[in-house]
């Protein structure tokens, strides 16, 4: 691969635009479906995106997995996943391809609505749009106590906007910790790092929240855990095969 230069004004800058940026949802938009056609339906489209993905991976990026052992004890029970987003086109496959046998679900933008061919099968496939009001809110945060009671991990991309083939670890956006501390459920970190041919991901965990401190203090100390864990790994990368430069006013 050819390497080549990007430049940034700020690390929460969104480098990579979708077809319909601006997409937003509508104020019924549902998480929660119901009935044997939706299952069999969301089914098709997982089980077809998934191996897809492992295609993806394995053969076009050459990746291995090291740590994913350290998931099987949890594979009962809900989890939530936290990843650096380096793949515009890889990342929503890998808490699948970690999960295993157990369907997984990442947490999206509406924006990702409007990315061809995938949008509109984005939440048949796993993916779980963030709600943008106070009644959708209640919704959401309804349905993902159900994921979680029913032993599914759910992954979150906390640095927000995906940086292709960036090889640090970039700040978490606030609020990205409320979940596992609000459902006191375990937290894994999972790192992409690039070599020049191949991307190794690591898997580090369990972090579990702390119930002997509030949940503001519980919510810092995972989001420093993991990010230090993150950091560690990216190490890892050897190689650049997009150089970042950050653009001077």
């Amino acid at each position: 691969m050819t390497q080549r230069i990007q430049e940034y004004t700020d690390f929460a800058a969104d480098l990579v635009e979708s077809a319909d940026q601006t997409a937003q949802l509508p104020q019924d938009y549902q998480w929660q479906h119901e009935g044997r056609r939706y299952r069999l339906k969301s089914a098709a489209v997982y089980h077809t995106m998934k191996p897809l993905g492992s295609l993806y991976w394995h053969l076009f990026l050459h990746a291995k997995v090291v740590g994913r052992n350290k998931l099987a004890p949890f594979r009962d029970q809900g989890y939530f996943l936290y990843g650096n987003h380096t793949q515009p086109f890889g990342d929503p496959f890998m808490p699948m391809l970690l999960a295993g046998h157990t369907r997984a679900y990442t947490l999206a933008s509406a924006a990702n609505l409007g990315v061809p061919v995938f949008g509109p099968i984005l939440q048949l496939g796993g993916g779980v749009v963030l709600p943008e009001t106070t009644g959708q809110t209640r919704r959401f945060l309804s349905y993902l106590r159900t994921l979680i009671n029913q032993g599914c991990p759910v992954a979150i991309y906390p640095e927000a906007h995906v940086w292709p083939y960036y090889t640090g670890i970039r700040p978490f956006v606030r609020g990205a910790f409320h979940y596992p501390v609000a459902y006191q459920v375990p937290v894994f970190a999972f790192t992409t790092t690039y070599q020049k041919r191949g991307v190794t991901v690591y898997v580090d965990g369990p972090f579990m929240p702390d119930r002997s401190q509030p949940p503001k203090a519980q919510r810092e100390a995972l989001a420093q855990r993991v990010h230090a864990a993150m950091t560690e790994r990216a190490k890892a990368s050897t190689f650049q095969h997009v150089i970042y430069r950050r653009r001077t006013p």
